[in-house]
């Protein structure tokens, strides 16, 4: 039957002056490698437009106007209303004089004619109508990139490299190990639904943006879209609803395309643990020692068990401290208390266990020694 070591064999034959002893002699390193990879979702842009259609909004709202004036000369028979333009250029056009009455009156058989006209479409309305059109292209197609997606994961990667060496007497001993661990999350995944979602919100925005008058107007008119590089008019420059839109227009048309959204991020953190980690992995070289030292079972004292014990606890609560330097007295009591319960309890519904099953068999065999009888 394999031999079982428990705590007090590991370390019955070591007295404290032989553990501080080997403890003081300890030389040892821990380098620890954390290395994170996720998903990447880059929202500059997302956060850009969202920051700039309140401003796009507003000058919808308020549109640049530009008044147009059309001239025909007609008969004077079609005239509505002669303005100033009228005469001025009937003074300069002697031939449109029909007759000039006794009084000097003159009689024009012809008159220019000027018609005014307002209109939508100036450079600012055509610029803001450019941009709402291209902030719907990148966002349906970021959107597309976020929906093909498969599930994105989210990886963890530790390792911890430890190396130490101690004397006991004339004699060396050398530990080395190494521990890794890889974690797995769907942490990326529910961040690039969060981002879809912000992009489909987005989108409707933006949509909504097209149905208001002015955009309705400039694309009946099927006015031509700017392009670049952007003519920066006195309203594109000082007006401050003009500049956050022109700004947005920058981005867009110089860094949208070295956006990478979606792309894998790897974060790597390497450096030498010397502070409380290294002080447990040290603990574990002199447990393992005093394991491979005590392989046979020695007589214990009740004195040696109360060092023991009184050893072993001083370790348990040094290590609770270390966890919570505020706990008091009182909760580490309490928690003593709880701990002591519990532990009692599962080895008393243990042992009932085993004693049940042990029951259970003897009465079986005793069941067939019957028959067999």
């Amino acid at each position: 039957m394999d031999k079982i070591l428990d705590v007090f064999e590991v370390y019955a034959e070591s007295d404290k002056k032989k553990i501080n002893d080997f403890n003081s002699k300890i030389e040892s390193k821990m380098d620890v490698k954390i290395e994170k990879t996720k998903m990447r979702t880059e929202d500059l842009w997302i956060d850009m437009m969202e920051n700039t259609i309140e401003y796009i909004d507003n000058i919808l709202r308020s549109p640049m106007r530009l008044i147009i004036n059309e001239e025909e000369v007609v008969k004077i028979e079609k005239i509505k209303k002669v303005t100033v333009e009228s005469i001025k250029h009937l003074s300069k056009n002697a031939g449109f004089i029909e007759d000039v009455d006794e009084n000097g009156d003159v009689q024009p058989g012809k008159l220019l004619n000027v018609f005014k006209e307002e209109t939508y479409n100036t450079y600012e309305n055509r610029f803001i109508y450019t941009l709402i059109q291209k902030m719907l292209i990148i966002i349906r197609k970021q959107k597309k990139k976020y929906m093909d997606k498969g599930k994105a994961v989210s990886k963890e990667f530790k390792r911890v490299e430890y190396t130490g060496n101690s004397y006991n007497g004339k004699n060396k001993i050398d530990m080395q190990f190494i521990m890794t661990a890889t974690e797995e999350s769907d942490e990326a995944d529910s961040e690039r639904k969060q981002q879809l979602e912000r992009i489909k919100d987005l989108e409707k925005n933006v949509i909504n943006l097209t149905l208001s008058t002015t955009y309705q107007t400039l694309e009946r008119e099927n006015v031509t879209p700017i392009t670049p590089p952007l003519k920066k008019t006195n309203a594109l420059l000082k007006n401050v609803n003009f500049q956050y839109a022109v700004r947005l227009w920058d981005f867009l048309i110089n860094e949208m395309d070295s956006v990478k959204s979606g792309k894998p991020e790897n974060k790597v953190k390497e450096y030498k643990e010397r502070g409380k980690s290294k002080k447990y992995a040290d603990e574990t070289f002199l447990l393992n020692y005093l394991i491979l030292s005590n392989l046979e079972k020695p007589d214990l004292t009740n004195e040696h068990k109360k060092e023991i014990i009184e050893h072993l606890i001083a370790n348990v609560v040094e290590r609770t401290i270390d966890v919570n330097e505020q706990i008091t007295e009182e909760q580490l009591k309490n928690l003593v208390s709880k701990q002591f319960t519990i532990i009692k309890y599962k080895r008393q519904v243990t042992s009932k266990e085993i004693q049940e099953i042990f029951k259970k068999h003897i009465t079986k065999y005793v069941q067939k020694i019957s028959v067999i009888k």
